[in-house]
């Protein structure tokens, strides 16, 4: 039985992703922020990810044969930034250091171990073609980024010069029904059930014609899996090279909940902390070439999911 290690797994991705190896026959030690768990009960110490010797003492004694880094810290779009200082200093330990003391710790005492790293389409910032692929110019504009950037050639450097098997996944939009609330897909499928129920009547979006290349967890996941299966490590764009708008998303939530969207959303880019001119669209042809790997679930059946599992929340 093989044993992966999921970094990040009480996120959205790293649900999926325990689920999916459970279902694969893997053994799953799972860390996050003051939270650890075994599927094998093998490992039931929590684990600094920041701390280089609880890392490494975690490896050699371990010694798994994946590890899927999903741990990230950003903010959404609408958020506010009190302290910018304090953010790159976030973004830097979680998106950087916490993932080279794996990579170093892999190098040190299990250098048969797989590792992958869940970078962002974010690293191209304004991309000049609204269709990136693996060769796109990276020029990232933010502190997560730029961290997720730095994590990248990280993987790259591990790569290179120890043959360490690092793989990295540029990951498009992608929702699910275990968003957290600072998403603004999950505040669209909230504001709207509670518009449903009458606890609100409007919900306010900082730019309803966003387009976005959006794409469904579960099947990302999937990709995950597949990149550590490749013979030689590189990076994948995982996307669905498809365009829709936010406007759309939207129309599918209120519409499934038997309402007209218009009479309840109204536009505000006061909201917007953040924005980018470019368009993010992923060519993910790279990836389907060598693993085989598509995109399934189309996003009307997204926001179906989301608003069904909205629904069931008291």
């Amino acid at each position: 039985m093989k044993i992966a290690v999921i970094v990040g797994i009480k996120g959205q991705d790293g649900q999926f992703l325990l689920n999916y190896l459970k279902n694969h026959n893997y053994s799953v030690i799972g860390f996050d922020i003051n939270y650890s768990i075994s599927t094998e009960n093998q490992w039931r110490d929590k684990l600094s990810i920041n701390s280089f010797n609880d890392v490494s003492h975690f490896i050699k004694t371990t010694k798994p044969d994946e590890i899927y880094y999903l741990a990230a810290y950003h903010h959404s779009s609408e958020d506010r930034i009190d302290n910018e200082i304090e953010l790159l200093n976030k973004s830097y330990e979680i998106n950087v250091l916490s993932y080279a003391n794996f990579l170093e710790a892999v190098r040190m005492y299990s250098n048969k171990t797989k590792l992958f790293y869940a970078a962002s389409c974010h690293i191209f910032g304004d991309p000049a073609n609204t269709r990136q692929n693996e060769n796109t110019v990276y020029n990232p504009m933010s502190a997560y980024s730029m961290t997720k950037y730095s994590g990248l050639k990280l993987s790259e450097y591990y790569r290179n010069k120890f043959s360490i098997f690092a793989s990295v996944g540029i990951l498009y939009n992608h929702e699910s029904e275990l968003r957290s609330d600072k998403f603004v897909s999950k505040k669209i499928v909230k504001t709207a059930v509670e518009i449903k129920n009458k606890v609100k009547n409007k919900l306010v979006i900082g730019n309803l014609d966003a387009e976005i290349d959006w794409g469904y967890a579960a099947d990302f996941v999937e990709a995950f899996v597949k990149i550590l299966k490749c013979e030689v490590p590189e990076n994948f764009i995982i996307a669905t090279g498809q365009i829709q708008k936010l406007n759309d998303f939207i129309q599918y939530v209120f519409e499934y909940l038997e309402l007209d969207w218009q009479n309840y959303v109204r536009q505000d880019g006061t909201l917007l902390t953040r924005s980018t001119n470019g368009i993010y669209c992923g060519d993910y042809n790279k990836l389907k070439k060598m693993t085989g790997w598509e995109p399934k679930t189309v996003l009307k059946t997204i926001a179906e999911l989301m608003v069904d599992y909205q629904l069931k929340l008291k």
